[in-house]
This record gives C-alpha cells, sequence and structure tokens, in this order.
C-alpha cells in the first residue's frame, strides 16, 4: 500500500468510527436475536476460553447471549509457547465438564458449530487457523492478538474478503465502560490521549502485540483511527513508551509497564470538557455481548482498517525502535507489510472452493463445511419450471441451460433462508439472463425475490453484470468474457445480501435499510412495489430464461 493507498484505509476507518456507536450497540432484527446457534472453539491455551463458555454454558444466559451455547472445542493452540501449551490438559477438563466436546481437527469441528471463537493465545498460527474457517463460511471472532505479524493481519483480513467470511478482532479493553463513554463523544472532541497496560514480553512476537495490545486498543478505541506517525520514546526492561500523531494535530501516548508505575489499565483524555479519566477493565462479558452481537448479525463492532491500523500502530513502534526512536510513518510500515501479504498469500495458493473437484461434485472441505450440490450435471433432479411443468430443455455438456425451458425460471424445489450459494456461468457473445433468489411467490418471481444479473458487456449499471438488480450497481464488472466460465457467489443472511463474481464482492445490501416502497436509497425510484426490508427472508432460487442461451454448472449451496 503506498501513502494514497493508507489515506484511503484512514478515511474508510473515519467514516466506520462515525458508524461504531450504531453498529456497537445497535439493536438486533427480531429473526437475528431469535436463531439459536451453537458455537465452536479453536485453542484452549488462553482463560478467554473459559471464561466464554462458563457464561454461554452455565446458568440461564439472558439478552444477547441467550440462544448460543458453545459445543465443540479443538484444544491445540500455540505449538512452543510454554506457558500456553501448559493449560490446555486442564482447560480441556473444564470445558468438557460444561458440556464441550472435544474434537480432533478444525474440520471436524466446522462440521458441528454454526460460528467459532479463534482463542489460540498465540498469534502466530491464526492465519493457518482461520483459512478452514473462512473457507466454510462460519463468522469468526479472533481473539487478540490477531495475528503475530502485521503480514498475517493484513492477509487475514483479505481472506476473510475473499470468502465473504465475517470477521472481527478486539481486546475486550475496547468495550470497558470509561472508553466507550469517551469514544460516543460524551466528553466532546478529545484531542489527547494517554493509555495504560501491563506490556510483558513474548519472544515471538512484536513486542506490543503479545499484552501492550490492551493498551494500544484503549488509546485507539478513544482517538479513533487516523494516526500518521509514531516514535518508541522509552524501552527498556521495565516499560515502553510510543509517541503518536493524529491527523488535525491531535496526539496519542501509550505506556506499557512491566515494573513500576502506573499498575494495571487505565490513562487520561483531553476533551472539550477538561481532562478526564479513560477508566479500566470492565471484564469479559461487554466484549462478548458484542461478540454474540456479530455471530447473529455479521456486523463486525470493529472496522478492519481500524483494526489493522491498530497493528500497523505497534508495528512501526518496533520499527522506530529499530532505527533509535527515529519518527516512522504508519503508512511505510504498512506499505511493505502489504506487500509481504500478498507474495505469502500468493504462495499459499488457495483455490476456490469448488476449484479442486470435477464439475457438479464437492470437494471434500466442501462436504465437510456442509455445501449440498444443487445440480448433478446429468438430469433436472430437484429442479421444476417456475408454473410447475416439468423442464422441457436439455443438459448441455454437464450444464443447466434454463433457454426455452418451458418457464419464466427452472428453480430448485425447496426454499431457503440464510445461505451461501455459488456457480459458474458461461454466456454467449449476447446474453441477458439471471439468478433469482429469495423468491416468495413462484407464480411473481418478479416482485417477490432478489435477482443478480447476468448480461453480456462492460457496465457497471444497475443491469450489468453483478448487479441485485435495479437495486445496487456492481462496483466493478468482473465477468469472464464471452464463452468463459465465470463464478458467481450469492450470500443472504438476515437483512444482508451480496453478490460475489470470481472472488470480488460487487454488489450488497442491508434490506433493513431500504424502508421506502418503490425508492433506493439515494431516493431515486425502483421498479419493485414493496419496500425491500419487506422482501422475503426465505424463498426459491432459479435460473432465469430472457431469450438467450446460457449455462449453468457447479450450482451449489451452504445453509447458514
Amino acid at each position: 500500500m503506498n501513502s494514497g493507498s493508507l489515506i484511503r484505509l484512514l478515511s474508510r476507518s473515519l467514516f466506520s468510527m462515525l458508524l461504531l456507536a450504531v453498529v456497537c450497540s445497535g439493536p438486533l432484527t427480531a429473526a437475528e436475536a431469535k436463531k439459536e446457534l451453537k458455537a465452536g472453539i479453536i485453542g484452549l491455551d488462553t482463560s478467554h476460553a473459559i471464561a466464554f463458555t462458563k457464561m454461554l454454558n452455565t446458568g440461564n444466559p439472558e439478552g444477547d447471549l441467550a440462544g448460543i451455547r458453545v459445543v465443540a472445542a479443538y484444544p491445540k493452540g500455540s505449538p512452543d509457547i510454554e506457558s500456553s501449551t501448559s493449560r490446555v490438559p486442564g482447560y480441556i477438563e473444564q470445558v468438557k465438564a460444561m458440556g464441550v466436546e472435544i474434537v480432533p481437527s478444525i474440520d471436524e469441528l466446522l462440521k458441528k458449530v454454526d460460528v467459532v471463537f479463534l482463542e489460540t493465545n498465540d498469534g502466530r498460527p491464526h492465519l493457518e487457523q482461520a483459512i478452514p474457517v473462512f473457507q466454510a463460511g462460519k463468522p469468526v471472532f479472533i481473539d487478540k492478538p490477531v495475528a503475530g505479524s502485521l503480514v498475517d493481519a493484513i492477509a487475514l483480513y483479505e481472506l476473510s474478503e475473499k470468502y465473504n467470511t465475517p470477521m472481527f478482532s478486539s481486546s475486550s479493553l475496547r468495550f470497558a465502560k470509561g472508553a466507550q463513554r469517551l469514544r460516543n463523544g460524551e466528553e466532546g472532541k478529545i484531542t489527547k490521549c494517554s493509555t495504560h497496560s501491563p506490556c510483558s514480553l513474548e519472544a515471538t512476537h512484536p513486542d506490543l502485540f503479545w499484552y501492550g495490545i490492551h493498551g494500544v486498543e484503549t488509546l485507539f478505541t478513544v482517538m479513533g483511527p487516523g494516526c500518521q506517525s509514531v516514535k518508541r520514546t522509552v524501552s527498556n526492561a521495565d516499560r515502553d513508551e510510543v509517541a503518536g500523531k493524529w491527523a488535525g494535530g491531535r496526539e496519542g501516548h501509550f505506556t506499557g509497564v512491566r515494573k513500576g508505575t502506573p499498575k494495571g489499565y487505565g490513562g487520561t483524555a483531553v476533551g472539550e470538557n477538561g481532562e478526564v479519566a479513560v477508566g479500566g477493565y470492565d471484564g469479559y462479558k461487554p466484549l462478548l455481548v458484542e461478540i454474540a452481537k456479530f455471530f447473529r448479525s455479521g456486523k463486525a463492532p470493529v472496522s478492519p482498517e481500524e483494526t489493522l491500523e491498530i497493528y500497523t500502530f505497534m508495528e512501526a513502534a518496533d520499527e522506530s525502535k529499530r532505527q533509535g526512536g527515529a519518527e516512522v510513518t504508519l503508512a511505510s510500515v504498512y506499505e511493505k507489510a502489504e506487500k509481504e501479504a500478498h507474495a505469502k498469500l500468493k504462495k499459499l495458493d488457495l483455490a476456490d472452493a469448488g476449484s479442486a473437484a470435477p464439475d457438479n461434485t464437492l470437494t471434500a472441505a466442501e462436504k465437510e463445511a456442509g455445501w449440498k450440490l444443487l445440480f448433478n450435471g446429468k438430469d433436472y433432479s430437484g429442479w421444476k419450471c417456475n408454473n410447475g411443468k416439468p423442464i422441457d430443455a436439455p443438459i448441455e455438456d454437464g450444464a443447466l441451460v434454463p433457454y426455452k425451458s418451458g418457464g419464466y425460471l427452472i428453480v430448485y424445489d425447496k426454499p431457503f433462508a440464510d445461505f451461501k450459494f455459488k456457480c459458474d456461468v458461461k454466456m454467449p457473445e449476447e446474453c441477458n439472463s439471471g439468478i433469482f433468489f429469495r423468491v416468495g411467490d413462484l407464480k411473481n418471481p418478479v416482485q417477490t425475490g432478489f435477482e443478480a444479473q447476468v448480461l453480456t458487456g462492460e457496465g457497471t449499471g444497475m443491469h450489468d453484470f453483478g448487479a441485485i438488480y435495479d437495486l445496487v450497481a456492481p462496483s466493478v464488472n468482473r465477468a469472464s468474457k464471452p464463452g468463459e466460465w465465470t463464478n458467481i457467489e450469492i450470500t443472504c443472511n438476515g437483512p444482508h445480501v451480496s453478490v460475489a463474481v470470481n472472488n470480488e464482492i460487487v454488489a450488497k445490501l442491508n434490506a433493513d435499510e431500504w424502508t421506502e416502497p418503490g425508492k433506493r436509497l439515494d431516493g431515486s425510484d425502483h421498479k419493485f412495489k414493496d419496500a425491500v426490508k419487506d422482501f422475503p427472508r426465505k424463498g426459491y432460487l432459479g435460473f432465469q430464461d430472457h431469450g438467450h442461451k446460457v449455462w449453468y454448472k457447479n450450482v451449489k449451496l451452504l445453509a447458514l
């Protein structure tokens, strides 16, 4: 990432900061709140795993914590940090006593759960551990540190986007009452802030990643993103001190304490109302409540941009130390790490979930994750025309072909609510078709469901390839050339709908925000009579016959 890229990242972060209070404390929809979730834990080498399990599995959890239960755990965490590995045997027995099944692998865990706590105390294995979780489409909370390096942190968030699987990471200190009060503007604009926390070191991690993250996260909670440069002003056996410059002349300071004062967690901030205390640690429950909301809604309470800026801040502090306390820009540190992250991801060469198997079959990973093959490539078993008639169209080279099928749509005979759906589509030189989903009334599919547009051309309008038809235009047209296969992935999770083309999300919406019949968010007109928020949250999948031949294969669905 060059400096311009970092500016864009920080701009997005500032926008996210403005939304944080709403996202963090906003109410769940009735459907989100009602859904029961089975949770799994990866890594039993931290007290967090025990604390979270106790709050979810014992007594009678209420409010946001009700209806979520830890059912399985894969205990292996750190490979070589003794303070972590020594805890595992005892923690296994503790979670077993709370009804948690111990499983031999992450793949086995993913068969049994809806959501994942990645709790391995060691940040170094997180990337490897998270990859199958992303591929399975399971929302994941990754405990601090999010990774053992800035390089891996960047890679994690890029894979989360690639697989369209939500993740977030945070210290519990972020959600302490004092920090949130300042974040929410109760003392006006904050111009200066100093935070402190214990800062024990671990030789396998950058200095601040291991435990200093708590105080640094508090600093960013109060200040928000926008840090431009840092200096390591003190670094000795007793303490580390880091000074940061924020945009607009604002200043932030972190002290990591190993010996001496100040003790514990806290700090001070200077706002429009004078100097105020930041406050300390309020336990694990406030964090767990936010995790529960995230699991149900898919909305992370902390933006990827802000989390990555936090870890860039800490890595820049290390770089300043290496340079004898010189001032180091976050842009320079991020740019270097981003290049290394891209090289690492390229070396991993992660294939798409369906690319390693013959057409119209499931990979071993897909089977383990619970994907369902909807089309066998041989006949139309499980499919019909939307008018109820049998399909009068041939299978061509293992592909479903809706052209002259006998109906407006070829539909699967079972409705779906929340899901990930994917398929490959090949278009001729002239093509107009679409993939309909969440269709509530098969006699009126146009007005009672969504359509992902399939159209030849290079446009980026509301009727071009990848659009959520007549509602959201694609950010970019990623369709392959006519005669070549294009991968489409559609995700529906409660009110959230997204379309990805060739592994990049190009269109998305939150139906709950579309409250006015016939109107888009910008006030312009769309063709639908009902407000999008009132569209069915469960319905049929179908491929449109709009007068042109088009081919579909590798039609797969994962229920969420």
